[in-house]
């Protein structure tokens, strides 16, 4: 594991109230897949104290502004998704921005940008981020929008964590589209991003911001959907999630040629400081048989479980042990990033 300097950790010099504040995991809907389960926050909580604070959680309810006035916490660990609304991962970064605590992670503007899938890439595009062309549909009529090429994939503009996302959700034929979206739009009451399907290899991306000249990136993790049944039809959506769940069906690191490597870290380096995200942030690409590189996704608040036991492994910290760090090396590097940048470091 890598060696991090536990002088800055060392609680007579650096000692902070730090609140773990999260939604947890009560149930396995569709919904709830992006809330936290108690391992999780059980290896959180191991790895605020290792680095020697004082722990506390916080649950990301309506009673949180009345909690964490109370608690008075130095730092937010934040995890919170949000409970409602089309941009509630940004509720617990606004409420803490109001009463002025620090925390981990990105600002109330990025959150909020980040979950709509059609902004993050209008913005992206608008930099010259190759991203698949896509439209944005709010009811079927608006179908007649979508002038580039079948397939296209259908995804709820607004949901993370591969919600309402399978291998049926691919059109081939203009034909079908109809029932699909309708369907969607019924059951997700939201807009749907109807985008190119690039078929081609499949990348998540962790980046790991730190006290240095620049952020880390970390192991580049590569899908490897030859390991998954026929029926997931390269689709990395909720059956490939759950019910085949396994390390065995990613690389990581991936298999890339240097300069490829180099321009996936480049790429990924650059879409976090467009969209300003410090910290940690998770980044799906898929790219072609001409290895052009098409962005798909970013994640500013990015999965953290890791229970091999109950197959509920989360990309990031998966590509951090894989870059040489600990479950605890993890969280106190993320603590120190979000200290430096507010200056609490004594």
């Amino acid at each position: 594991m890598k060696d991090l300097n536990e002088n800055v950790y060392n609680s007579a010099r650096y000692f902070m109230k730090v609140a773990l504040v999260l939604n947890t995991r009560k149930d396995e809907s569709e919904f709830e897949v992006e809330y936290d389960p108690p391992h999780t926050i059980e290896m959180i909580k191991h790895g605020i104290e290792s680095a020697g604070h004082e722990y506390i959680f916080i649950e990301a309810d309506e009673k949180f502004l009345e909690s964490v006035k109370e608690a008075k916490p130095d730092l937010v660990f934040n995890r919170a998704e949000g409970i409602r609304g089309e941009s509630r991962e940004s509720h617990i970064p606004a409420i803490l921005e109001m009463l002025g605590i620090p925390y981990v992670g990105a600002n109330v503007l990025s959150t909020a940008v980040c979950l709509n899938k059609g902004w993050t890439k209008k913005f992206l595009a608008f930099h010259n981020i190759l991203t698949p062309q896509f439209h944005i549909l709010s009811t079927i009529r608006q179908a007649n929008k979508i002038d580039f090429k079948y397939p296209i994939i259908l995804k709820p503009n607004e949901e993370g964590s591969s919600v309402g996302i399978n291998e049926d959700n691919v059109v081939f034929l203009k034909k079908n589209l109809a029932r699909k979206l309708g369907a969607m739009i019924d059951e997700y009451k939201q807009p749907i991003l109807a985008e190119e399907f690039i078929q081609g290899r499949e990348f998540s991306v962790g980046v790991l911001d730190c006290i240095g000249p620049k952020p880390e990136v970390l192991a580049i993790l590569e899908i490897d959907f030859s390991k998954f049944p026929e029926e997931v039809a390269g689709v990395y959506g909720q059956k490939a999630k759950t019910i085949y769940e396994g390390l065995d069906h990613y690389i990581c690191p991936a298999k890339i040629h240097r300069d490829l490597k180099k321009k996936i870290e480049r790429t990924s380096v650059e879409i976090c400081d467009l969209l300003e995200i410090p910290d940690f942030a998770r980044i799906d690409y898929r790219m072609d048989a001409d290895e052009n590189l098409y962005f798909l996704e970013i994640n500013p608040l990015p999965g953290m479980d890791f229970d091999p036991d109950n197959q509920d492994i989360s990309f990031y910290p998966y590509m951090a042990m894989k870059s040489g760090y600990s479950y605890d090396q993890l969280i106190q590097k993320l603590i120190e990033s979000a200290a430096h940048r507010y200056g609490l470091q004594k």
